[in-house]
């Protein structure tokens, strides 16, 4: 289940890495239809667009989904977080993005990291992230723009967004609270170029928490679902013994680290 050096070194200097159809189709159709079941519950977690009506994400539905909760132990996934952040590792967030069919809203350039260390206390960028396509996605559907080498830039510090709601719901909202310039774009694209994360459901990209990525809006006819499991080194624990941490969906409470599960239940 591991991944070669060849691939490691290909996701130090990009600061992501694809594999083409790493979940099966069988598995990937499973987590996709837990998704009516899960849109049922009315959860805190649940965010939606700004219509107030279609879901944009789902949060921590490891939590309480049998199906999720497999995932994130699937070999597979464990292994290439391990050697990647050369620790064991715990699940800090887990997050499914829905951009729905012609309604589906912009995720601005931003990086993640920023809100794990701002929001969360985790004091080092020793944290990756793997995203899932649940959907084949094409130029058409709204796919995420990386600018590849971009995670060398480190953590862009950036005034929160003005528009941006208050509290948690913020970090998720299409006016997202930390957000990195047009001119800080432009150079880094500059320096960079552009990555479209294109291709066949059950695709998974892994991707450094400081990379730069955004998501234009949905207009097409076809859905465009993703969930992004985000582990953390077991040593890269968040620091929040003097703060009230944000809701468990967003930042783990339970911190242990994760034992594969060598056969999967992602279903019969």
């Amino acid at each position: 289940m591991n991944i070669s050096q060849r691939e490691l070194d290909s996701y130090f200097k990009n600061g992501f890495l694809v594999q083409d159809e790493l979940i099966s189709l069988h598995d990937t159709q499973n987590l996709v239809d837990s998704l009516d079941e899960i849109a049922k519950a009315p959860l805190p977690g649940h965010v939606k667009e700004k219509d107030n009506t279609t879901y944009r994400a789902f949060h921590g539905c490891h939590l309480y989904n049998e199906t999720y909760n497999a995932l994130i132990r699937q070999p597979e996934l464990l292994a290439p977080a391990r050697q990647i952040l050369k620790d064991e590792v715990y699940i800090h967030q887990l997050k499914i993005n829905l951009k729905q069919a012609f309604s589906g809203e912009m995720w601005p350039w931003h990086q993640d990291y920023i809100y794990w260390r701002k929001e969360d206390n985790i004091l080092t960028n020793a944290i990756v992230s793997v995203m899932i396509f649940l959907d084949d996605i094409t130029e058409f559907n709204g796919p995420l723009y990386f600018i590849p080498e971009s995670h060398n830039a480190g953590s862009i510090d950036s005034e929160k967004a003005s528009d941006s709601p208050e509290g948690w719901e913020g970090n998720v909202s299409a006016s997202l609270t930390y957000q990195v310039n047009e001119t800080q774009i432009a150079a880094l694209v500059n320096k960079g170029g552009l990555f479209s994360a294109k291709g066949k459901k059950g695709t998974a990209i892994w991707f450094n928490g400081n990379l730069v990525h955004a998501s234009p809006p949905n207009i097409s006819p076809f859905q465009r679902r993703i969930v992004i499991l985000t582990y953390n080194a077991v040593s890269n624990a968040p620091h929040d013994e003097n703060a009230p941490p944000r809701p468990d969906f967003l930042c783990a409470r339970d911190r242990e680290p994760l034992t594969a599960k060598e056969i999967s239940i992602l279903g019969s």
